[in-house]
């Protein structure tokens, strides 16, 4: 058993990483971008990768990458009214979902923090564009978004977190070295005691 812990990892390689995953987050939410014209907003599948984020790279690896990448793909689109909240709601996301899945016990198995975290993040993620756009445009726009485009995105990009982040999560540890190794035997040798490491 190893704890996902990015405060291990080197610096440089976590700065690479977090720079990675903010531009796969920005062209993610940009290769599906489907129109809702009642409040110009548009359909996409960015919520995997601001979740996935969020699942590798610890709460403030999750922020930035959610929430920059994501507002930077609003900017790109021509959606720059939704830039501003797109950076705190999607950034919010990725930190809750980062923040509970540093608590977690595996790294190739989807656990019940991440889970929670997942969900959490979605639910931040519904109210915060919900509560933006009762502001801008009514409590009808903002219900029909809310029904026919956010819980969709969330609810796929939760699904393909839930299956790709976990996978990746294992593969950079190997890489990385970005894990906390646990002891899980004693052997006494010449009256010392000799701790035997063992990865997962």
């Amino acid at each position: 058993m190893e704890i996902w812990n990015v405060r291990e990892m080197d610096p440089t390689v976590y700065k690479v990483l977090v720079a990675i995953f903010t531009a796969l987050t920005t062209a993610v939410t940009m290769i599906i971008n489907i129109p809702f014209p009642t409040s110009t907003g548009y359909l996409n599948f960015g919520d995997s990768l601001v979740m996935i984020s969020g699942l590798l790279l610890g709460p403030m690896g999750g922020f930035f990458a959610g929430g920059v990448g994501s507002a930077m793909a609003d900017v790109a689109l021509g959606y720059l009214h939704f830039a501003p909240v797109t950076l705190v709601v999607k950034g919010i996301e990725g930190l809750l979902v980062g923040l509970l899945a540093t608590r977690s016990r595996e790294l190739s198995i989807i656990t019940p923090w991440d889970i929670l975290g997942i969900i959490l993040g979605a639910l931040a993620m519904l109210a915060g564009y919900y509560s933006f756009e009762y502001v801008l445009f009514g409590a009808a726009v903002a219900l029909e978004e809310l029904l026919f485009v956010n819980w969709i995105q969330v609810t796929v990009g939760g699904i393909i977190a839930s299956v790709v982040g976990p996978i990746v999560r294992k593969i950079l540890r190997d890489f990385t070295g970005g894990g906390e190794q646990e002891p899980v035997e004693i052997e006494h040798v010449a009256g010392q005691s000799v701790v035997h490491l063992k990865r997962t």
